[in-house]
């Protein structure tokens, strides 16, 4: 293993609730540690832990209505229509909303220790994922602990250090001392366990659910002493003995009913910290990004630097946006185990999360904690969602018979224990949302597209393919031979001035259907299975075109009855720019130029709402894997600045001095801006599909110059490092060799943006794409900054 960097980072800020602590994970497991540092918290928390606490009806029958439904939405009646929906509703049952279980607490931690304290240091070390707070207490005598949870186990242990010899209380309950909720869109569980504790040398703390069954438990042991743990209150209780100079360590092992359970190998702190900077360190180095912003900042914290940063220095922005790229990278790598991080990765501190703490299929998983896991190096973490969604396939089957009277598959809008697409209300119809599916089937062929792993195309994944295609083709209504989804949802929007947010063929559902069909024909070649090829083709060419709306932008409903509303926080209709960008923008016409300049406007205009109010609600900074949707398609069309903007905005709006980020602006532990803005930046310095590169295609002049490495494009690619100044700019690549038969040739179409040009063209020549062999052996390709003609500036790539 190549020598790792050192990725440790300070604040001095507090963190009296759970919601600025620091965290660590194994990817299935998590500790936030917060409090003061005499009274220490962790709380703790594991993927698989979801509460069964609420019901789960299957999806409601709305089939019997759905005529009616349509013959309404045909005719423009928007009230009628949610009134008809109003009425199934409560025929079916559904008068209140239901909720997804939610991922609980498995416990939480508290270390007391005497003396007070006077001063305190967090420290975050990324490569090691230790989470450390050093404090001094009245008498000026220090103190330590440090918090890790071994890559891929189910443990949690705790380095206890001190100057001086100290006696530390450490207690093991179920309830935290502070359960400050993050928001208040979900019920209130607190009440919903009890904990029943067993004393030893290893204590046991059991979960219990009101059916009496135990569903969690935390075992507790404190290696190389002789201490016994004390049950006390439900709650385990031991006094530890900390030698002056001397360490003590805290082991905790979770495990959950009906999963089985892997813990860490016994080592000592210094073989762990080593275990884990190959089994860590070595994913979140995988790909790093460098403004040269250090030279711009003397901070030494990371409060200090993102106060300097939000002040307007330039240097401290571009160091922010590369703690931000790197601590985003490992907060997903952290929260990514056998399943992919929740709307709060693998974190838990409250009894009140928000939204359940879930699954939201509607773009937070897919634009937020996934959205750059893949080009920044990291691809295999994607599979996890694969793990979440192919166990429910026969709830996804009756989703679609109840609701659409449909055969296929419809997939719920949000996930944790099951399928079942039950979360629905009025306000937000989620069950007349198609675009789950093949948005899924899309993210499976990047997955292969990247690395070149036909393995992960086996039956199941298969049977999915087959499902999303036989939804779309029975799902829909044929008009005039054009195939339209009706009713349709565009998450989470409203069009302007209706009483519904149902309509007729949402952009989202056209977009992510006929990109599933380019899927789909990946997924098979890799499977050596063509039988689908033609049914996806004549469902992707029967489907409507997208459209520019009257007001210019790109239309986020196809249904000319459905009037823009810019003013939201989501924008669904850029789907198509966020992957392989499909004929209708990609293509040299007159009305793909007409799609792209209809979504530049939609980004600008997107962009000035915001920054109108850039706040949190009521602000109009709220949700950042929003700015994530804006910020890939801005990339996407080589508009640099815009896409800058987002990045900034998600680095100096969303990022705590934790480290960790939040659904708003500084509002809502959250991970979506973790995942949202490495995805935004790895889309700035490039863009594939399996035959063509693209590199710089939209570097902004306030990034002069800078390096990454690691990225991954399209074909099995590698982007070992990609450098570039005022001047000139480098790119070594290769491909794997797994992904060869992607690209049988051999052979890749580059192509430059943001004002370079070929080394050994003219300054003034345009960049002419090249075709370039690659195979396992890196190259180097070497541009230069051209030079514009009077004729004007020059074309991006894209």
């Amino acid at each position: 293993m190549s020598e790792l960097p050192e990725l440790v980072f300070r604040s001095t800020e507090p963190a009296d609730t759970w919601e600025h602590g620091l965290v660590v994970g194994s990817g299935r497991v998590g500790a936030v540690v917060h409090g003061s540092g005499d009274e220490l918290r962790v709380s703790l928390a594991h993927e698989r832990f979801f509460l069964p606490a609420n019901p789960r009806p299957p999806a409601p029958l709305l089939r019997s209505a759905l005529p009616r439904l349509r013959a309404a939405l045909a005719k423009h009646h928007d009230r009628l229509a949610a009134d008809i929906l109003d009425t199934a509703l409560a025929e079916a049952g559904f008068t209140d909303l239901v909720w997804t279980d939610p991922l609980a607490l498995c416990g939480s931690l508290t270390v007391r220790t005497p003396g007070g304290c006077a001063s305190m240091t967090r420290e975050v070390d990324l490569v090691r994922g230790v989470a450390g707070v050093t404090w001094h207490d009245e008498s000026g005598s220090a103190h330590r602990v440090d918090v890790v949870a071994p890559r891929d186990t189910d443990t949690i242990e705790l380095s206890l250090e001190a100057e001086a010899d100290t006696e530390m209380r450490v207690r093991l309950g179920i309830a935290p001392t502070e359960d400050t909720p993050a928001a208040s869109f979900a019920p209130d569980y607190t009440g919903t366990v009890t904990a029943r504790s067993r004393a030893g040398e290893v204590g046991h703390l059991e979960i219990v659910d009101t059916a009496a069954r135990v569903v969690a438990t935390v075992a507790a042991a404190v290696p190389d002493s002789a201490v016994v743990w004390a049950a006390v209150d439900d709650a385990l209780e031991v006094r530890i003995f900390v030698p002056g100079g001397r360490r003590r360590t805290v082991r905790l092992d979770l495990s959950i009913a009906g999963h089985p359970t892997v813990p860490a190998p016994p080592a000592t702190w210094t073989k762990r910290l080593r275990s884990q900077e190959r089994d860590h360190g070595s994913l979140v180095a995988a790909s790093l990004l460098d403004l040269d912003g250090a030279p711009g900042t003397a901070a030494t914290t990371t409060g200090d630097l993102w106060r300097e940063a939000r002040s307007g220095n330039a240097g401290a922005v571009r160091r922010a946006v590369e703690i931000a790229y790197v601590s985003g990278r490992s907060n997903v790598i952290a929260s990514t185990g056998e399943l992919p991080p929740t709307l709060q990765g693998v974190w838990q501190g409250t009894w009140r999360p928000a939204w359940s703490a879930d699954y939201t299929m509607n773009g937070n998983v897919q634009n937020g904690a996934l959205a750059g896991i893949g080009a920044t190096g990291t691809p295999e973490l994607a599979l996890s969602l694969l793990a979440l969604v192919l166990p429910h396939i026969d709830d996804y089957r009756e989703n679609a018979r109840r609701i659409y009277g449909a055969d296929g598959m419809l997939f719920p809008s949000r996930m944790s224990t099951h399928g079942i697409a039950n979360h629905v209300d009025r306000a937000y119809p989620h069950v007349f949302w198609a675009g789950a599916g093949p948005w899924i089937l899309r993210i499976a062929a990047d997955v292969l597209s990247l690395t070149g792993d036909r393995s992960i195309v086996d039956d199941r994944l298969w049977d999915l393919v087959e499902g999303v295609l036989t939804f779309g083709e029975t799902a829909t209504v044929v008009v005039d031979g054009i195939r339209h989804f009706s009713p349709s949802y565009s998450p989470e929007n409203t069009p302007s001035g209706s009483a519904t947010p149902l309509a007729i063929d949402a952009a989202i559902d056209i977009a992510a259907y006929r990109d599933a069909a380019a899927a789909a024909r990946l997924l098979g070649l890799a499977r050596g299975d063509d039988s689908l090829d033609a049914r996806w083709g004549v469902l992707a060419d029967s489907l409507p075109h997208l459209a520019v709306a009257p007001d210019g932008t790109l239309a986020e409903w196809l249904d000319p009855a459905a009037t823009e509303r810019i003013g939201h926080r989501h924008v669904s209709q850029l789907y198509p720019l966020w992957y392989e960008p499909g004929e209708a923008f990609a293509a040299d016409s007159a009305s793909a130029a007409a799609l792209r300049q209809a979504a530049r406007r939609t980004i600008d205009a997107k962009i000035a709402w915001r920054a109108h109010d850039p706040a949190p609600p009521p602000g109009r900074m709220e949700m950042a894997f929003g700015l994530g949707q804006l910020g890939q398609a801005a990339a996407a069309l080589g508009d640099a600045d815009s896409a800058a903007q987002c990045v900034e905005w998600l680095a100096l709006l969303h990022w705590r001095p934790s480290l960790m980020t939040t659904h708003d602006a500084g509002s809502i532990f959250n991970l979506d801006a973790s995942g949202a803005l490495p995805a935004v930046v790895a889309a700035m310095l490039t863009g594939s599909t399996i035959d063509t590169l693209d590199l710089l295609p939209a570097l902004p002049q306030r990034w002069p110059r800078g390096t990454i490495t690691g990225l991954r494009a399209r074909g099995g690619i590698v982007i070992d490092r990609l450098s570039w100044d005022e001047h000139a700019a480098t790119a070594e690549l290769r491909r794997l060799p797994s992904a060869s038969w992607l690209r049988p040739a051999g052979t890749t179409t580059v192509r430059l943006g943001s004002d370079f040009t070929w080394e050994d063209e003219p300054t003034h020549a345009g960049g002419t794409p090249r075709v370039v062999r690659l195979g396992d052996t890196p190259i180097t390709l070497r541009m230069r900054r051209r030079t514009r003609t009077p004729a004007g500036p020059p074309t991006s790539a894209s």
